[in-house]
């Protein structure tokens, strides 16, 4: 079975989450329904593909599984500039770019291009890492997808 969803699958599966959110309003307390199983039909671009027949997903619960395990690159963005193909070509070892931003302001963590949250660059175990200093919301971060 491919682990890459299609653009649909994946529009189908956030709406879901969404809508569970939603019910989930001020009842929330109450205990959920048991879900029910359900075919989904595999998209056009994945049935043409050669390979093993896509899985049945059984019910609402492992669609949530799948979205939650879907892989995403994370990048963290230092700052930015522009410069000219000459500019470019003209760099070389012990060359500086100058950065859109100061020392002192936060840094950006990116999903997809996207900025998620801001905090710090940190080193841990002679490797940088990333201190979070604020955070989209959930809801705001599903968005964002």
């Amino acid at each position: 079975m491919s682990d890459i969803l299609s653009q649909e699958e994946l529009d189908a599966l956030l709406a879901q989450v969404r809508q569970q959110e939603q019910d989930q309003g001020p009842g929330a307390n109450e205990p959920a329904p048991p879900p029910r199983a359900k075919a989904v039909a595999p998209s056009p671009a994945r049935a043409a593909a050669p390979g093993p027949a896509p899985a049945v997903i059984h019910d609402e619960g492992s669609n949530l599984e799948l979205i939650l395990n879907l892989p995403l690159e994370l990048s963290v963005e230092l700052g930015r500039t522009r410069m000219t193909l000459h500019e470019l070509l003209q760099l070389g070892q012990g060359s500086v770019i100058e950065l859109n931003r100061m020392a002192s302001d936060h840094i950006d963590l990116t999903v997809h291009g996207r900025v998620i949250a801001n905090g710090e660059a940190v080193v841990v175990n002679e490797s940088f890492g990333f201190r979070v200093h604020a955070v989209d919301s959930v809801q705001a971060r599903i968005k964002k997808l």
